[in-house]
């Protein structure tokens, strides 16, 4: 086995550039734009943001190959990798290594400098801010075994991430299907037998708006973001989207947990034991049985955050703006009987998580013993 630069294994190193924000029309075209945020270990088949024609021929943005290996470079992800399956452009963050397959897989690529990015990350110089730079990751060098045995690792470690994503789609497609359930009986009003039920002042007969605060106890957290811990057995719910962990937990309960301070205010169901972060909410109901509905009701009317969520800043939310929002509340039977569909939903993809969590520790167990040659891929 060789070490090699990955300079010297690649047709092309490049990175992209932005459009300037001041013209909206270099946005929201058909061209896929890459931030360096998405770049998290992961194939990437579509990206959050688009560019137009004009913003491409406007910036350095410039298209890389499906197959071309993304590194990012700056910031918090500085290291981090992914696969471009999809031609696309990135920003100036993205280092893009297009692999010359001659020399390398792209795929055994990705998977050593998925393998090594502590080592890259290292690299990274800077002040506050600490920065990788195309030069640095061309003089990167990795282990190349034969391009057969590359081949061959690739493929045993990509039929791991393979099973991971078909689960990921399927967890997408049952979150999907309790959404879109619950769109048609309680906001199209087409529940089962809804021929049979009158309408009153534009809700079926029996129906009310209502406070959450009638419905729920609000509480926060207590804990801050130095509080999590590597080895914690119970998940720590903070503001970002990432479950942290923690060694304590503070509540035992079913709940709605909506950070408080943010631009999104996504909300996550949870049940179980938790740990919680002081600026986080914990919607906990107060009725048996009602946990997704209030759930749902709460994730489609997010805009009643952004609505009175205070300060310049950072926009946050206070008790009180949770006490006070209105939600449509069904007759209690029917609203069971959509709890118990989605908590069915909700079992099969806890399901598919707990499978996913399994691929991802087995995975992750034998990436550095296949890197190192310590484990042998037979054909």
């Amino acid at each position: 086995m060789e070490y090699v630069k990955l300079g010297d294994i690649c047709t092309k190193v490049c990175s992209g550039g932005t459009p300037t924000s001041s013209n909206p029309a270099y946005y929201d075209g058909n061209i896929p734009w890459l931030n360096t945020n998405e770049v998290n270990f992961c194939n990437i088949y579509s990206t959050n943001k688009t560019i137009s024609e004009e913003g491409l021929k406007k910036s350095a943005a410039k298209y890389v190959p499906e197959n071309t290996v993304i590194v990012a470079m700056y910031g918090v992800t500085a290291g981090k990798c992914a696969i471009a399956k999809i031609p696309l452009t990135t920003n100036q963050a993205c280092c893009n290594l297009i692999i010359d397959k001659e020399k390398a897989d792209y795929c055994y690529v990705y998977y050593y400098l998925r393998q090594q990015s502590d080592s890259l990350n290292k690299l990274a110089i800077g002040g506050a801010q600490q920065n990788l730079n195309a030069l640095t990751i061309k003089k990167f060098k990795i282990a190349l075994p034969t391009l057969p045995t590359q081949q061959k690792i690739a493929s045993f470690l990509s039929a791991y991430d393979r099973l991971i994503e078909n689960n990921t789609r399927r967890i997408r497609l049952l979150e999907q299907m309790a959404e879109n359930i619950y769109k048609e009986w309680f906001v199209r009003f087409r529940f089962p037998e809804h021929e049979k039920v009158e309408m009153v002042n534009g809700l079926p007969k029996g129906w009310k708006v209502e406070k959450l605060g009638e419905y729920a106890n609000i509480s926060t957290g207590k804990c801050n973001r130095e509080d999590a811990e590597e080895d914690g057995i119970y998940p720590l719910f903070d503001r970002s989207q990432e479950i942290k962990k923690s060694s304590k937990w503070i509540k035992d309960c079913e709940a709605i947990i909506v950070p408080g301070e943010g631009t999104s205010f996504i909300p996550r169901y949870y049940k179980g034991k938790f740990n919680l972060h002081q600026r986080c909410y914990c919607i906990e109901p107060t009725i048996k049985d009602i946990g997704f509905y209030l759930f749902y009701s709460i994730m489609l009317n997010r805009k009643y955050f952004l609505s009175v969520a205070t300060g310049a800043t950072v926009p946050s939310l206070r008790q009180n703006n949770f006490t006070k929002m209105k939600l449509v509340i069904a007759e209690l039977e029917l609203v069971k009987k959509y709890n118990k569909i989605a908590s069915t939903i909700a079992l099969q993809i806890d399901r598919l998580k707990e499978q996913n969590t399994l691929l991802t520790h087995q995975r992750d167990l034998l990436l550095p013993r296949l890197m190192s040659g310590k484990l042998e891929v037979k054909s």
